[in-house]
Formats: structure tokens, sequence, C-alpha cells
């Protein structure tokens, strides 16, 4: 669900210093990808699909490489990453179109709701992980006391 990839996604973001706006994009394209072809356009059997894949992570890793840089290519590949390892309780299609998969039907978006509503370990689990995501970015980085300090060398010359 959309609370846990943000939750992944801003996690991400602090323990892996991953760009903040790639990698909450890059974790729920996929999800945005694969459910308008499949639930709002009715193009595709499933709601995981071309967007759930490595190649997918691939191909948008590289476009993104090309638009933005490789610091926002690297943010994005993680964030990406972290959607479908996310997904993992599911079926993830990580090799297609080179695996035949057998997709199920989706169901639609409210029947999916629903089924979410009615899994309150689900819904704590997301929570409880968007909650901590939540405390992470509050919560400034500790400095260490034992960083060094510069020191300045100053020369003094007498005369003129």
């Amino acid at each position: 669900m959309l609370v846990g990839h943000l939750g992944v996604s801003v996690l991400t973001h602090r323990y892996l210093k991953a760009d903040l706006v790639p990698v909450v994009v890059a974790g729920v394209i996929p999800d945005v990808v694969d459910k308008a072809l499949c639930q709002g356009l009715n193009l595709t059997p499933s709601g995981r699909m071309w967007g759930h894949t490595l190649l997918g992570l691939a191909v948008s890793t590289v476009i993104v490489r090309l638009l933005w840089g490789r610091q926002t290519a690297w943010s994005w590949a993680v964030g990406y990453l972290g959607h479908l390892v996310a997904d993992i309780g599911g079926d993830v299609p990580w090799l297609y179109p080179f695996v035949h998969y057998d997709f199920e039907p989706s169901p639609g978006f409210w029947e999916i709701l629903w089924r979410k509503l009615q899994n309150p370990v689900e819904i704590a689990l997301e929570l409880a992980l968007l909650g901590w995501a939540a405390w992470t970015v509050r919560t400034p980085q500790r400095i260490s006391t034992k960083t060094p300090v510069p020191s300045v060398n100053v020369e003094i010359h007498e005369g003129i």
C-alpha cells in the first residue's frame, strides 16, 4: 500500500543518504504505472506487471541518469528497488518479460482497498513503518563529539 512505500522511501532517504524527491517518486512509480495500466486503462491483466520488474528498474534508472545525473539516478534506483522488495509478500514479476508469469486478474481499486482495510495487522505494520520514517526525519543525526577540531597555525613576524 502507498503508506508503506512512502515509509520505505523516507527511511531509504535517511539511512542510505538518497535524495528525497527521486527516492520517494521512484518508491511509488511502479504502482502508479501498473495500477494505471491495469485498473485505469484496462491494458494489462495485473496491477503488478511492467513497473514491478528489474527491466522497469533498469530502463527508468538509465533515463533518470541521462536526464538528471548520477546521484539522482542512484537515489531513483534504491527507491525503486525498495518498492520491489517491499512487495515481496505478493507476486512480483522480477524477470518479466524474459520469464513467463501466470498473472491472476487484478481486482478493482475498491476491492483492493476493502481487502487492505480488513487486514488490521498489515495496516498497523504500514502505519508503524511510516511513523518510524516520520520520527527519523524529525530527529537530527547526532554529531560525534570525537570530531577533530581543525587547528590554525599562526606565525607572528616581527619587523615591518
